[in-house]
This record gives C-alpha cells, structure tokens and sequence, in this order.
C-alpha cells in the first residue's frame, strides 16, 4: 500500500472512529504531509517498508523540522500523529514493529491561564449598546462565554432547543462531540432572553432557527466573528492587551477557584477529561497569595505585638 493511501485511511478513521475535532485532524495532516515528502526524499513509498526506518533517520526527520522552526508544542502533536500512523499500520498488518513507539516528545511547558480581572470582564460586559439588537446579542454572548465557561466554538453553536432558561441550564457539545449540561447564570439568562424577544421582532422571519447567536443575514455566528466581537469592545475600551474568547473561560475557572469552588466540580463544567488539565488554574499570583497571608496570620498585618 502506498504511504499516501496509508496517510488517507489513518486520517478518516480519525475523524470517523475516534470523532477526533476537524482542527486536530488537519493539523494532523498538515505534519504527515511532512512526513510523507520526507519519506520520498528517502527512496520509503509504500507503508510496509516503514518498519526498516531507523531510530536514527527518524530523529534526524525531527531535527530538520526543528532547525526549521517547529515549535515543541507543534512537535509534540508531530510526534503523537506520526505514533497513531505506525500504530495504525501495525493493526492494518502492513508492519510487524513500530520504529516510532520510543520516540521521545518535547517536556510540555504548560503556560499560566491569562485571567482577566473582575474589573476588565465587568468593563467588557458593560459595553455594548443594549439599544441596538447587535449590542443585545453581543452582550448575550458575552455573559454566557463568561458565565458559562464556555468554548467559543461551544457558544457558536449554542441552540434555541437545548436552553432551560428557567433551570439556568444548557446542553452544550464540546470536544469529541461530547454532551454536558452547564449552569447559566442569572444575567445570562435575562441577556438571552432579552435578545430573543427583540431577535424575534425585528427578524420575525428567523422565528424558526434554531441557533442562538445570529449574525444580521440570519446564519449562525462563526467562532472568528465572536472574536473579532470581543476585539472590538476591547479597542472601543482602550484596552491595552488583546483579549480573546478563550481569556472569557480562563476567567470563569480562575475566578470561581479563587472563590472556594471545588476544583473537580470546574472541571466538569469546563468539560475537562483530565483533572490535571484544571489544576493549571490553582496556580495563585504571588499577589494574591502574599494578600491572603497578610489578611489571614495574625503577625503578618501592620500591627502586631513587640
């Protein structure tokens, strides 16, 4: 079998079998498309000769990428696609040994969730122009991406159908296309509402779609235009950093640990597999930490005994 083929049936049992997201699967494709002119460089064609690259050759692949540029999380994600090809031609009996299972990833740096503060998401929640329909929606959208903790490409496809606003509740679909219930706050519930009647009146030929936040030709918001939304409140307010939908969710887990919440409990309103993928955001500023301390010992404050 040719490696192209290979390539070709590894990708589609991603997205068919293991309901891997459309995102990962070309990022996927984009690092086998690399793999597989590396491997015509050197004379490899059909994926049962896979088997005779060495653990040399193959580190010698990596290196090249890594002399061009690649960062190590780009690396990492190499590295596990090219794992899952092997793996895959092993149970299709194309290879009896898989060259790539001792391959050693980049440690993983895992970056400080950037939370804003309660006063810039309260600036940013406050913006739009509740006399208008955009403004309305936007503000709606913005309530529930913080509100909610939400994914914004949850939030895109946010529908009419899977809102209990009397529950303060919603059915989102999040990654893997997994199911999860979130709470909606009280705010959200009132801004979405809101939205609605007003959406209902002045689109009254909309009444039928289901999708939540519309853009003004009546389709549902993409995933870039709610960015761009939130860029715009962010330079209207003369913000200086660039803030994007994500920082809305960072937000929502910071602030509620901050808080008290139980941390597994932010998890599975995050929708988080993996409990270690929440912990990031128990990381205290130092700031926060030396005011709890302050607040708490009773020798750390101005006063004390001599």
């Amino acid at each position: 079998m040719p490696v192209n083929e290979l390539i070709e049936r590894y990708l589609e049992s991603l997205a068919k079998e293991r309901l891997m997201s459309p995102n990962t699967v070309r990022g996927y494709r984009s690092d086998l498309e690399f793999f597989k002119n590396w491997l015509a460089q050197n004379n490899v064609t059909e994926a049962e000769n896979l088997e005779t690259l060495s653990h040399a050759l193959l580190r010698s692949f990596w290196a090249e990428r890594r002399n061009n540029g690649l960062s190590p999380q780009s690396m990492r994600r190499g590295q596990s696609a090219l794992r899952g090809l092997f793996k895959f031609a092993r149970r299709q009996k194309l290879i009896e040994t898989n060259p790539a299972a001792t391959m050693d990833s980049p440690r993983r740096q895992l970056p400080l969730p950037k939370a804003l503060s309660q006063e810039d998401i309260n600036l940013l929640l406050n913006a739009p122009d509740l006399q208008t329909l955009n403004g309305m929606r936007d503000r709606a959208i913005l309530e529930t991406l913080y509100g909610s903790g939400l994914r914004v490409s949850e939030a895109a496809t946010l529908t009419i159908e899977n809102l209990d606003l009397n529950a303060q509740q919603a059915r989102v679909t999040g990654k893997g296309n997994k199911d999860r219930i979130v709470p909606l706050t009280p705010l959200s519930c009132q801004t979405i509402h809101a939205y609605l009647q007003v959406r209902n009146a002045q689109m009254p030929q909309q009444k039928q779609n289901q999708h939540l936040f519309l853009n003004k030709f009546g389709n549902a918001l993409s995933t870039r235009s709610m960015a761009r939304i939130i860029d715009k409140y962010a330079r209207q307010l003369a913000m200086m950093m660039n803030i994007t939908p994500h920082q809305f969710r960072h937000s929502f887990a910071t602030h509620l640990l901050n808080n008290g919440a139980d941390i597994r409990a932010v998890q599975e309103m995050l929708g988080h597999e993996s409990l270690s993928t929440t912990q990031i955001y128990t990381r205290i500023s130092k700031e926060r930490l030396m005011q709890t301390y302050r607040l708490s010992h009773p020798r750390a404050g101005d006063r004390h005994d001599l």
